[in-house]
């Protein structure tokens, strides 16, 4: 029997339940933080201008927001409209949902674009979920990494500024996957069956095990090796070379975007 079906399903299960909490989280969290610093600082908060509010996130050094600015500037534009509006006449609560809400729906419209992603920008944003995954597996229990499978960052102890930070990549890297796909003009093209097969290969040659894609397929929260295993599927997708490489690392940023 081949590997390759239980294998896709695995995938796209992982990462769809995974990034769709994380990545809103992120960004939420970051903007409400900043423009509340803006806001504080601010002897008049119904004076001030999206110049202001732009300078502010800019000076945080907030690369999700430097890449949504460089790849679509109209975009970053309407946002900090919208951002400032709220800022002006709301609480760091409402801040933080404006832009929250805002970046997911830029995430959400764009993400039809990473079917034409170049390989080298669709390993860039898949690296990040590993690098993130990676960080929480040193830091946290089997149960609270699995938790933050299900439930993103949340789920974790204390978010500090390193997992900020890790979140962080995860925006950019996927907004710059969304630009240079733009850009690019590569034909669309989604996983099929063969490179599905080459993904289960990979999966098998880096040490995994069928317990651990029906652990992936399930979500099996209760299995201690899930969030290892993850990482294997990722470091597996990100070893393959070619077309057949970009097609599984654009249908599984895809998963994640789409949400």
């Amino acid at each position: 029997m081949t590997l390759w079906k239980p294998l896709g399903v695995a995938a796209i299960a992982a990462l769809s339940f995974v990034a769709v909490k994380a990545l809103p989280w992120a960004l939420g969290f970051a903007g409400g933080k900043y423009l509340y610093q803006t806001v504080a600082g601010s002897p008049d908060p119904q004076t001030l201008t999206t110049a202001q509010v732009s300078e502010q996130i800019e000076s945080q050094g907030n690369q999700i927001f430097k890449a949504i600015k460089q790849e679509f500037p109209d975009d970053y534009d309407a946002v900090v409209e919208k951002i400032t509006a709220v800022a002006r006449i709301g609480n760091v609560d409402q801040v933080r949902n404006t832009s929250r809400m805002a970046v997911a729906d830029l995430r959400q419209r764009y993400a039809s674009l990473l079917s034409s992603a170049p390989d080298s920008k669709a390993a860039e944003a898949l690296r990040a979920q590993l690098d993130m995954l990676n960080h929480v597996m040193a830091r946290e229990t089997a149960a609270a990494c699995n938790n933050y499978l299900r439930h993103g960052p949340g789920a974790l102890s204390t978010p500090d500024q390193d997992f900020l930070g890790d979140m962080d990549k995860i925006g950019a890297t996927l907004f710059h996957a969304f630009g240079a796909a733009k850009r690019g003009g590569l034909p669309a093209a989604s996983a099929s069956d063969e490179d599905w097969s080459l993904l289960a290969d990979a999966f098998i040659e880096a040490g995994g095990t069928s317990v651990e894609m029906n652990a992936i397929a399930n979500v099996s929260l209760e299995f201690e090796g899930l969030c290892p295993a993850v990482a294997k599927l990722y470091t597996s997708a990100l070893s393959l070379q070619g077309e057949p490489g970009r097609h599984i690392k654009t249908t599984l940023l895809y998963e994640i975007a789409r949400n």
